[in-house]
């Protein structure tokens, strides 16, 4: 029986060598472990959706609301946003803007309360980009107060 030379040999051979295996398994096992992390991601994501929670639960649908105050020196601001109570700036400078984002079912209001020496400030209330309501508040210890409907946009 004839002796195969070692280049036949390599190429009758139906496996290759043991190194190209460990090369092919170690990139199968990490293409793998990248896959069951990208499934065991996408698994947890969709348990935690809010999508089923009761409408009390889910994120109230919200507007974009702008309130401006011009006038010169300070004022204290109170504005309704996200949060269930008011947020106040205490001697806000003026003219002083905060463009927020205010839950559908929620009133949109801002009000201003001028300092002891008086003078003179405008609040205005911008609902999606358009004027809803303008107040002035002039004097000592003045108040304007402006606020509006927020409806769903059609």
């Amino acid at each position: 029986m004839p002796t195969a030379t070692t280049a036949e040999a390599e190429t009758d051979n139906p496996h290759p060598p043991p190194v190209l295996l460990s090369r092919h398994r170690r990139t199968l096992t990490a293409a793998l472990t990248a896959t069951a992390l990208a499934a065991a991601a996408l698994l947890g994501h969709t348990l935690t959706r809010n999508d089923d929670a009761p409408p009390g639960q889910r994120p109230a649908p919200t507007a974009p609301v702008t309130y401006t105050v011009d006038g010169e020196g300070t004022a204290q601001i109170t504005y309704v946003a996200r949060g269930a109570t008011g947020t106040t700036v205490q001697e806000a400078a003026l003219p002083w803007r905060k463009s927020v984002r205010v839950p559908l079912g929620r009133t949109p209001t801002i009000t201003l309360i001028l300092p002891d020496h008086g003078g003179q400030a405008t609040c205005t209330l911008a609902i999606r980009g358009n004027h809803a309501q303008r107040s002035t508040a002039t004097g000592p210890h003045g108040r304007a107060t402006c606020s509006a409907e927020l409806h769903r946009h059609r």
